[in-house]
């Protein structure tokens, strides 16, 4: 009985040396970044593009994916002969112009004046201008479109819509054509539970 109480207490000795020896451990402070600037998930120590959009999808380095979209929109008004008002007719059209510009903030439109073919060749580049003037004057008046978005082209009697010298072709020749078409870059939002129509 005393040799067990021998053999117990030894080992109880072991124990307790073992437990005074032992190193304890100590956390050392990160030495990186790990905050989330832009709040795309990505930590800025990782983040290779810092100012990512709200609610873009990243990739692992942070940075946002794009998806190319092809949209354009074209819209052609008509003026009277020797004329460049504009008729209230196409207010609905030309704030379907306004709206476009708004969803595609940096895109620019071309405003071509056109003029039939009667007159000098001179005389009806001027007036085409002055048509293509008009239609810019109305979207920054009554829509608030940025002049510097808008560009004015003239191109007078040289690409006639319709051949001829009739009525119908006089009318269909005294026109603006407002035209933009082309390709852009649009950030892929980031899927979640409350946007499940943009899963795949």
């Amino acid at each position: 009985m005393k040799k067990k109480s021998v053999i117990v207490a030894a080992a109880i000795l072991a124990l307790t040396a073992c437990s005074q020896t032992a190193d304890t451990y100590k956390a050392e402070p990160a030495n990186y970044d790990r905050q989330d600037q832009d709040i795309d998930g990505v930590i800025n120590e990782r983040d290779l593009c810092p100012d990512t959009e709200a609610g873009a999808a990243v990739d692992n380095d942070g940075c946002s994916e794009f998806q190319s979209v092809d949209d354009g929109y074209e819209l052609m008004v008509f003026f009277g002969h020797d004329s460049s008002n504009l008729t209230d007719e196409y207010a609905p059209q030309l704030q379907q112009v306004a709206e476009f510009m708004q969803n595609y903030p940096e895109v620019k439109i071309s405003v071509e004046g056109y003029a039939s073919a009667s007159g000098s060749k001179s005389y009806n580049l001027k007036l085409s201008k002055r048509r293509a003037a008009s239609v810019r004057q109305q979207l920054i008046d009554d829509y608030a479109v940025s002049a510097e978005r808008i560009e004015l082209e003239a191109i007078g009697e040289e690409e006639l819509l319709a051949a001829g010298d009739t009525k119908q072709a006089e009318a269909a020749n005294r026109r603006a054509r407002i035209f933009v078409q082309e390709q852009y870059r649009k950030v892929v939002p980031r899927w979640s539970i409350y946007t499940p129509h943009l899963k795949q």
